[in-house]
């Protein structure tokens, strides 16, 4: 089943009647996304921790990319480094600030 808006498709109603709505960084950062993966979702607690900050992210898709590829990239097994993620992420920082 689908639950549609007057602007489109919202997310989805799976079997056991639970909404999954679309995934909020890949809206963001690719202007399109999957159904939200839920608590198989690094970013996932008691609900999307990304969903908490979507009016920060919205207009900055270039951050919202680098979530969705660190989220990719544990989903395929890679550990992260909190360093190398915090230097992925001061590096997009410093360029939207023009610091680069």
């Amino acid at each position: 089943m689908v639950a549609v808006e007057k602007e489109g498709i919202l997310g989805a109603v799976n079997r056991a009647g639970e909404h999954r709505q679309l995934c909020t960084i890949e809206l963001i950062a690719e202007g399109h996304a999957q159904r939200c993966p839920g608590e198989e979702c690094a970013f996932w607690d008691r609900g999307c921790a990304l969903a908490r900050i979507e009016g920060e992210l919205d207009g900055r898709p270039e951050v919202a990319q680098l979530l969705v590829n660190l989220r990719r990239e544990l989903e395929s097994g890679r550990s992260i480094d909190i360093e190398e993620a915090h230097s992925r992420f001061a590096h997009i920082l410093n360029e939207e600030a023009g610091i680069a």
